[in-house]
């Protein structure tokens, strides 16, 4: 990754520097006062930039670069919010030109595309006032130009509605008057307190029995087909297993799922992380290869334990009717587990979305079908989702009550067995899998 020269706005002006720095996160100093003593605000922790970006693209680009954090706020406070988006084009953004001024719109399911949204605006079309440019515009470039490569931080203010609840601003870069940007799938999740300072409850989950089921589950971002294994943990034995024995660099062994299951004598199973399958060009030299580390519950050995030190990749451990998941596969302390599975990124955790456009790639914010590994205290789930982006498999799981999330992997290799045949799939053959027991 080359040096690159990049603008950051302060009070909507540009400062030109060469070392990326992280977003700044802060309450609004003029906020309205909380309306008990016992109600505080407060400010989650930003979210840095990637780690690498495209640059020259032809026409008008952006690459979302970093934000600050998610507010929790009391009912009616304010926040300032900051969101910076990276010039990946080859043509310059030119505030006060029409059709070259790069602005921040309204998007997705909430507010939805163009909507006026109840945590900001210019005070139109049922929008707060907050000093937005207009109701469906949350804010414009700080800078009279903003030249490809270089950095552009938007701020704009938030308002916490009246009602506690938790709320959601999508929003998307565009160049008024001629195209939208790349959409990273980019939101600000706003969590209103209760007047006393005490968190609303989260919504209901959708009811799903044990065992399998198919549901359609309905979340703010529209209603997702859903294959479903849902298990008390204490009624099951995870086992993660894998074809090979041991670290393997190309050409690695690969079973369809259904032999999983054989050989171990398992009732159900799905597919496990992503691998480099035989029909991709780019893995013909590696066929087979996962770059995650996969405990090997039959052998009781990490495979691939190089990539326990994986800046990105999280993690899903086992033990006997516990599961304990990490954002970061480098947290675990490497103790004692019947079984475990890295892969990326973490989507849910402690009931709550996490902001995953750091972590993932243009591929993952594209529909498809997607694996997805859960629980909470009680239950264990295993679901494979139809026609979501990866962040939108973190609503369903929400909303399907699990407590945290992992994404698997998707697409071609999706396969779920359970009971004496495939429900989904069967899919490629895999390198590793994941598989239920009965105790």
């Amino acid at each position: 990754m080359g040096r690159w020269v990049f603008a950051r706005a302060v009070a909507f002006a540009l400062i030109v520097a060469t070392l990326p720095i992280a977003a700044p996160a802060h309450a609004d100093a003029a906020a309205p006062a909380s309306p008990l003593a016992a109600c505080t605000n407060n400010e989650g922790p930003g979210i840095p930039p990637p780690a690498g970006l495209p640059a020259g693209v032809p026409g008008f680009h952006a690459q979302w670069y970093g934000q600050s954090g998610y507010p929790t706020l009391c009912p009616g406070a304010r926040s300032t919010a900051t969101v910076a988006y990276y010039n990946s084009g080859s043509l310059g953004w030119v505030n006060g030109r029409l059709g070259e001024v790069a602005y921040l719109g309204t998007w997705d399911t909430e507010p939805g595309q163009d909507r006026a949204s109840p945590l900001g605006g210019d005070g139109t079309n049922g929008s707060p006032a907050t000093g937005w440019p207009r109701y469906n515009r949350i804010a414009i470039q700080p800078a009279p130009y903003v030249g490809p490569g270089q950095v552009a931080w938007f701020q704009f203010t938030i308002q916490a509605p009246a009602e506690p609840g938790f709320y959601r601003l999508y929003l998307r870069p565009l160049i008024e008057g001629a195209t939208w940007m790349e959409d990273f799938g980019v939101f600000w999740l706003v969590t209103v307190l209760n007047p006393d300072g005490t968190r609303p409850p989260a919504p209901p989950a959708v009811y799903s029995p044990t065992g399998f089921s198919r549901i359609d589950v309905p979340t703010a971002a529209g209603t997702f087909p859903t294959w479903l294994i849902k298990e008390r943990l204490s009624a099951v034995r995870v086992r993660t297993v894998t074809a090979n024995t041991s670290d393997c660099f190309s050409a690695c062994p690969a079973k369809p799922l259904a032999q999983y299951v054989a050989e171990n004598a398992a009732y159900a199973g799905i597919h496990g992380s992503y691998f480099c399958p035989p029909d991709y060009a780019p893995c013909a030299s590696k066929v087979n290869t996962y770059d995650y580390a996969v405990y090997n519950s039959n052998l009781g050995v990490w495979i691939n334990p190089r990539h326990l030190s994986n800046p990105v990749n999280a993690l899903a451990t086992f033990t006997t009717g516990s599961a304990t998941f990490y954002r970061r596969v480098f947290s675990y302390a490497r103790g004692p587990v019947s079984a475990g599975i890295s892969n990326f990124p973490l989507v849910l955790q402690n009931g709550v979305p996490l902001d995953v456009s750091a972590d993932i790639d243009a591929n993952q914010m594209l529909r498809g079908t997607r694996g997805v590994i859960a629980a909470d205290a009680t239950y264990l789930y295993l679901a494979v989702i139809g026609n979501a982006t990866v962040p939108q498999i973190a609503l369903v799981m929400q909303a399907l009550g699990a407590r945290d999330a992992m994404n698997l992997d998707g697409g071609g290799s999706v396969a779920m067995w359970i009971n004496g045949g495939y429900v989904v799939g069967p899919g490629r053959q895999l390198p590793n899998a994941i598989l239920l027991l009965k105790p």
